[in-house]
């Protein structure tokens, strides 16, 4: 992904979930924690529920991308997809938007991770 900037729309099929973008669809997983810890319980249950319903449709569509070849819209959708996996530890793990009894901002800063959406 050589977009510094993120596309706010997706690819036809997905037209749908552009309204999930702007909170979810993080570049790095440094913004998608930020926007997990920062959502209320019920926006990350509105988003989790639509989210594992599309995860087959998008996977299908993103599986002939090369993974460092993916951009534009289709980065934002796989950053969207990539979201469900922080929305799915606050619902299927911890029952609240963060780890218990971890403050958010924590001290950890994650400056890279495994590109291109690190």
């Amino acid at each position: 992904m050589t977009d510094a900037k993120i596309a706010t729309t997706l690819p036809a099929g997905f037209k749908d979930l552009e309204p999930l973008v702007d909170r979810w669809a993080g570049r790095t997983i440094e913004a998608r924690t930020k926007a997990r810890c920062e959502a209320s319980m019920e926006d990350i249950m509105l988003f989790y529920d639509v989210m594992v319903e599309r995860a087959p449709a998008i996977l299908d569509y993103l599986k002939p991308f090369p993974l460092d070849a993916i951009e534009g819209e289709n980065a934002t959708l796989f950053c969207l997809l990539l979201s469900l996996g922080q929305a799915s530890m606050a619902v299927e793990v911890h029952g609240q938007p963060q780890a218990p009894n971890t403050p958010f901002p924590h001290g950890i800063r994650v400056l890279s991770g495994v590109a291109p959406f690190g």
